[in-house]
């Protein structure tokens, strides 16, 4: 194909100064050129610095004969952008100190596969290293995209002349490789470094520009344009789309932005609008800078799922028994726990009436709500207990207790089960049952006493044989108190009494025994007994009644304390007098004026005596 090319390029006469002529085409002259320079040592004065846009991010190296070259990006140039054009094959490797800033590296050419080792250096294909190979685009004979009557319609390589007017002798004109990688990349030329021949491990600084600013006139540049990165929201939340900026670069910065689609969008038609999706959209983004001039990207927004947030508990459900808690777990892969009682953390713990739910921060950052939980304590109850207590059993009689209906699982405290219990031993007794939410109530206690019921019974005994008295012994059994009865009206509540009888004779006598059941009632008789008489001057007792009066007198032998008493037949007390006698002594009392029978009991420190005596008035 080359030697087609070179048939086909138009040739020229020229006559040189120093004595011969020659007729070569225009890319000869261009050889010849170069090999005049570099022999006068002109060629690097060729390659001085040109800079053809400070502002620019694209940089190109053309030739025709490929070859070896390192390109040394010295300049901090952000997004900087390398353009590479040859017809024959080329090893391209990238370095320096702003590798960093590249942001793509363009192959553009026939990248031969003849095989001619043109440059001497060894047969390879194209290739380019130093960058990351995602940064790399080697395209092989692409079309040129701007027609230009001196170039080829396709991307094929330089003859090396700076020129768009010169035919390019099968070649690429500048201006024709200028429009291609501004088309590529949208970026404004930096520099262009052009030639014909092999790049022999040579190295370009970046820094250094190149030699050639042809570039297309009236063509379209689209601009570069950013969409912004990739962004995850939560439902309900916004993205700023676009970058900063969104459009760069291209013939011309009067940009028009048309965003679509525009639902959910603040405005379709700026460079940085504010999207609020309900779902994952994926926006396109075109941006134009002239008739048929534009370049589209696409932005994703990925709206999350709103998160759910469930909440666990130690208990069977939230139905709480008084003086229980439930653990509250939310669940784990979140942060920030906030729970609406003001609590934090994971976990909670609550013992009281409420109504609580829990929010938390999602693993993409959105905001999650459990629902609504209702934590109900069942109050304190009590189970009440019929017939209430106190209660006595007497005997064998047994008692019925009733704990209140409507509830379950009585339990008594003697581990009886039921809601009734049979009772005929002395205790407290109490109830537990539970109501229909397994809470568990209880009882007061009801005291249950057990008595047996009493026997009355006695036995007596005579102190001495002087006198009438009696000493009783209750033998009563299960007996709490005592009523004795010796008639004439006298009685006593003492356990064991004595009692002092007016005279001997068979006395009848009541013992009631009893306690809480009831009473047992003996009736029985006492013999009393005279067995003698021990005072002498009780022996010498005479009386004498005359006029309702009662004169009592006697002799004593020595100085006695005597006692006279007037008594009714029932024994009641009527009068009584109480002196010292010493010898002859003598006492009167009056007698009722009532006719009847009537004693009279003398009393000495060592014995009695009663008499009977009929009264007349």
């Amino acid at each position: 194909m080359a030697k087609t090319l070179l048939a086909n390029r138009i040739y020229s006469c020229q006559t040189f100064a120093f004595g011969f002529n020659y007729c070569f085409s225009n890319t000869m002259k261009t050889l010849l050129l170069l090999f005049l320079l570099s022999g006068l040592g002109l060629l690097g004065q060729l390659r001085a610095q040109t800079i053809c846009s400070g502002n620019g991010k694209l940089m190109i190296y053309s030739n025709y004969d490929g070859g070896i070259v390192t390109i040394n990006v010295d300049a901090n140039i952000p997004n900087l952008y390398i353009g590479i054009c040859t017809y024959e094959p080329v090893q391209v490797t990238i370095t320096g100190p702003f590798v960093s800033n590249v942001a793509g590296v363009i192959y553009a050419g026939f990248a031969s596969t003849q095989g001619n080792n043109n440059c001497g250096l060894g047969d390879f294909p194209t290739t380019v290293t130093g960058v990351d190979a995602s940064l790399i685009d080697i395209n092989v004979n692409p079309p040129a995209g701007l027609a230009n009557p001196n170039g080829w319609p396709n991307i094929v390589g330089v003859a090396g002349a700076c020129s768009a007017t010169e035919d390019a002798g099968g070649g690429n004109t500048p201006d024709q490789v200028v429009f291609y990688f501004q088309q590529q990349t949208g970026a404004a030329l930096y520099a262009h470094v052009t030639q014909y021949v092999c790049w022999l491990n040579t190295t370009y600084n970046v820094s250094q520009g190149g030699n050639c600013c042809v570039e297309p006139t009236g063509a379209c540049v689209p601009p570069q344009v950013n969409p912004g990165s990739d962004i995850s929201i939560c439902p309900g939340q916004n993205a700023n789309l676009g970058g900063a900026p969104t459009a760069s670069g291209g013939s011309s910065t009067n940009y028009t932005y048309t965003w679509s689609p525009a639902s959910g969008l603040s405005n379709p038609a700026v460079a940085n609008p504010v999207a609020t999706p309900t779902a994952t959209t994926t926006y396109t983004l075109t941006v134009s800078n002239g008739p048929n001039c534009s370049t589209t990207e696409t932005v994703t927004v990925t709206v999350d799922d709103q998160p759910t947030l469930n909440v666990t508990f130690d208990e069977p459900d939230l139905t709480l028994c008084a003086g229980e808690n439930v653990v509250l777990t939310a669940q784990p892969g979140f942060s920030n726990y906030s729970w609406s009682n003001g609590s934090t953390g994971q976990s909670i713990t609550v013992s009281q009436n409420a109504q609580i739910s829990v929010s938390a921060t999602g693993g993409a950052g959105c905001d999650a709500s459990s629902e609504t939980l209702v934590i109900t304590v069942d109050p304190v109850f009590s189970v009440d207990i019929l017939p209430e207590g106190p209660h006595n059993i007497c005997g064998d009689s047994v008692l019925v207790l009733t704990a209140e209906a409507g509830f379950s699982n009585y339990v008594w405290s003697n581990n009886a089960q039921g809601n009734t219990l049979t009772i005929s031993q002395t205790g407290g007794y109490s109830v537990s049952a539970q109501n229909a939410n397994g809470c568990t109530g209880s009882s007061s206690v009801v005291q249950v006493n057990t008595f047996p019921l009493p026997i009355a019974s006695f036995t007596y005994e005579q102190l001495n044989d002087i006198d009438f008295t009696v000493q009783f012994t209750s033998t009563s059994q299960n007996t709490g108190a005592w009523f004795w009865d010796f008639g004439s009206g006298n009685t006593s509540n003492e356990q064991n009494p004595s009692f002092d009888f007016l005279f001997d004779d068979i006395w009848p006598v009541t013992l009631i025994a009893s306690n809480v059941c009831g009473s047992d009632t003996l009736n029985t008789t006492v013999e009393v007994i005279k067995t003698g008489i021990s005072d002498p001057a009780l022996e010498q007792l005479h009386y004498s009644i005359q006029a309702g009066e009662l004169t009592v007198f006697g002799n004593s032998v020595k100085p006695t304390n005597i006692q006279v008493e007037v008594l009714s037949i029932h024994g009641q007390l009527l009068s009584s007098a109480l002196w010292k006698a010493n010898g002859n002594w003598s006492q009167s009392l009056t007698l009722p004026d009532v006719q009847g029978l009537y004693l009279v009991r003398l009393r000495t420190d060592l014995g009695n005596r009663t008499l009977r005596l009929l009264s007349r008035p």
